[in-house]
């Protein structure tokens, strides 16, 4: 909850993030805990620095399969990326793998949906776990 603080900044971050469509549709918590955390990404998108996209099923393979991955670009234009899997997170800063980095991404944001269509298809998950809760 404090990481979000840096959302309510005058000179608040932009945040753009690619979320693959199992996220939204596995249940983990059950209906309620989904319910709740489909709301809170709805309302982090409300400022205009913060972006979602989803990558849906239709899409099939793609290079972000393999774990986790932020790309930070500083005030000075470098870029640092850090990998998360399993068991281990690396930061990685040679040029070389945070270009290689940055393809994987800008691959993964092109076979996303795009904003507008995937914040439609995280409130259709919503209203599915709303019925679910109703039943």
């Amino acid at each position: 909850m404090r990481r979000q603080r840096v959302f309510k900044r005058r000179q608040a971050p932009y945040y753009w993030a690619i979320m693959d469509e199992a996220a939204l549709k596995r249940p983990i918590g059950g209906s309620a805990c989904m319910m709740a955390q489909l709301r809170q990404v709805l309302t982090a998108v409300e400022p205009s620095q913060v972006a979602v996209q989803v990558l849906p099923f239709s899409q099939g393979e793609h290079p972000m399969l393999g774990g986790s991955l932020s790309l930070l670009t500083f005030r000075n234009g470098s870029t640092t990326g850090y990998v998360e899997s399993f068991f281990s997170g690396e930061l990685l800063e040679s040029p070389d793998k945070v270009l290689a980095l940055t393809h994987m991404f800008d691959v993964a944001r092109s076979k996303a949906l795009p904003e507008h269509e995937s914040l439609a298809l995280i409130l259709d998950y919503l209203r599915r776990y709303e019925d679910e809760d109703d039943s």
